[in-house]
């Protein structure tokens, strides 16, 4: 069996799946302490069960991507070599960051040696600073790691944790890379209690599968795996609704995906049954990263949002969520309520949902159960605008899918999947605004949770050669080798085939079950005076995210 965990800013769902259907579901509201939330959450759909027959466990988090959000980073050091071209100084982050000499070039030749006493003396102020912390990038590390190893080496010592850039990203963009680098060092106290608490409640439990998060990009990572990059599970909530997706309705057509939830609606497109994504790095608050991830979109509208009317007269839904609906106890009107009142949902005191239409009817001059209507046509719309600023935007560039680029397409929705537990209430009025079919899945309020259990691993690597120097460099996976003035391109993609092979098998997966696209690829000649002097090659592949063999849910 798999047991699949989605941990959300307000409450946890789980699943327990076998021979590919999902045999126990519950959902879980969030308590003051994790392990609190995660026992409650095991215990709704493993009681009674073999913890032995459990061999798999896959969880997606917000957490990482709340802490990003709210600016509840841990403080972070950077310490940052430079390269001909831009000063890295432009792109300061956080609290203690440091330029220090050192260089090399676009070939990744060492160009000045790094300076030991400037880095000493980097290290000294960010720890005097109280900072715990710290991450290390040089502009060409990607083609060659010898300087960020070298710093690495230096500073280890005076930081529980040291974030080498190299080993997060292996393109070449270097402000992506830096704020890649810090907030890997940044997260890494949420990430290491985050990880510490599953690992405590499974171990409570007996559970000793192997155990994996989500990522961003629609695949998992093993938890062991994650310590090293723990910024990557930053947006797995809005990849595990397109997993759900995918797992739970098999769509093959061109799709928009919302899922509703109590805070957000997140929403994820389908080009013709496959995901678009963010090949080169999603934007996280005000960070700019390399994270490769699905294309997603997440805005401020919930079942619990906040309803009022402004001083205008003018009804307003969102951003914020001041806790549950008035039907449940909370302090201000949501659609929710709304939705309770027009007896959409059997659920809460209906008199105290009532008396929070009243409140919102009275300035409108309506009733409230034309209020509540409004409430949930105006959030159907809301939801209908700020998806056509998403095609829009999808429409205006080159459509990246998992699978490939395409130019020239164009991204037309043919039907709606509507997740979340507001589903059923809140898809005819989306239907109703886009003008378009739509479908609930069954299991739609914990689609998430199944979207991550029924993940596939995923991972990625850049190669760069250059027979000139005699070397290929795999920054993700730390290695440089010496190849020959002939190595080609064919002898490159079967050594970055051979890698990306071993770094999924490392992390659990089937080498049956691995399909791979090669996202990046260029060779062009070296020439020096007239004369060819040797080859550039730089690879990326990736292991394409999808849905594991052995999930056999046909209920769609």
């Amino acid at each position: 069996m798999i047991l699949g965990l989605d941990v959300g800013g307000t409450q946890t769902d789980a699943v327990l799946v076998r021979d590919g259907h999902v045999v126990a579901h519950g959902k879980t509201v969030n308590r003051p302490h994790l392990i609190d939330t995660l026992k409650t959450a095991l215990d709704a759909v493993l009681d009674g069960v073999d913890p032995a027959s459990v061999r798999r466990v896959v969880f997606s988090t917000t957490l990482a991507t709340n802490a990003i959000v709210e600016d509840h980073l841990e403080p972070a050091g950077m310490i940052v070599t430079a390269g001909p071209g831009m000063d890295p100084a432009w792109f300061s982050v956080g609290p203690g960051y440091h330029v220090v000499p050192g260089c090399m070039d676009h070939r990744g030749s060492e160009v000045t040696h790094i300076d030991r006493e400037a880095v000493l003396a980097a290290s000294a102020a960010i720890r005097k600073q109280g900072i715990g912390v710290a991450g290390v990038a040089g502009k060409f590390s990607v083609r060659n790691p010898l300087h960020e190893l070298l710093v690495g080496q230096l500073i280890s010592d005076s930081y529980s944790y040291v974030a080498l850039g190299h080993l997060f990203s292996g393109s070449l963009n270097f402000p992506r890379r830096i704020a890649t680098t810090y907030l890997n060092a940044a997260l890494h106290g949420v990430h290491h209690r985050f990880v510490s608490a599953l690992e405590e409640t499974l171990a409570r439990r007996g559970i000793t599968a192997p155990r994996y998060l989500l990522k961003p990009d629609g695949g998992t990572v093993s938890l062991a795996g994650s310590y090293r990059f723990p910024a990557q599970t930053a947006q797995s909530g809005p990849a595990a609704s397109v997993m759900g997706a995918l797992a739970l309705d098999g769509c093959k057509e061109t799709a928009l995906i919302l899922d509703v939830g109590g805070t957000t609606t997140d929403m994820a497109l389908l080009l013709d049954g496959v995901p678009l994504c963010v090949p080169r790095g999603i934007t996280l608050g005000e960070f700019r990263t390399s994270i490769r991830s699905l294309l997603t979109r997440s805005i401020g509208l919930g079942g619990d949002s906040r309803v009022r009317v402004d001083e205008k007269g003018n009804l307003r839904i969102g951003p914020m969520r001041e806790g549950v609906a008035v039907a449940f106890g909370g302090p201000v009107p949501t659609p929710t309520d709304a939705m309770i009142v027009l007896r959409l949902l059997e659920a809460g005191d209906l008199a105290a949902a009532r008396r929070a239409m009243e409140a919102v009817a009275g300035p409108l001059n309506l009733h409230p159960l034309a209020a509540a209507e409004r409430i949930l046509t105006r959030m159907a719309k809301t939801i209908a605008l700020s998806a056509e600023a998403f095609l829009h935007s999808v429409n205006s560039r080159p459509v990246y899918t998992i699978h490939e680029v395409i130019e020239g397409a164009k991204v037309t929705p043919e039907v709606l999947i509507v997740l979340g537990g507001p589903a059923p209430m809140l898809a005819p009025y989306l239907s109703a605004v886009f003008n378009l079919p739509y479908r609930i899945p069954h299991f739609h309020d914990v689609a998430n949770a199944v979207g991550a259990a029924a993940a596939r691993v995923t991972t990625e690597v850049t190669l760069q050669a250059d027979t000139q120097r005699g070397t290929a460099v795999i920054p993700e996976a730390g290695i440089e080798t010496p190849i020959r003035r002939d190595f080609n391109l064919d002898q490159a993609l079967c050594l970055a085939k051979e890698i990306l092979i071993r770094r999924a098998t490392d992390e659990g997966a089937n080498p049956a079950d691995l399909e791979f696209a090669v996202t990046e690829k260029e060779e062009f000649n070296m020439v020096r005076g007239g004369a060819r002097v040797g080859r550039n090659i730089r690879l990326k592949l990736t292991i394409v995210p999808g849905i594991i063999p052995d999930w056999a849910e046909k209920e769609y």
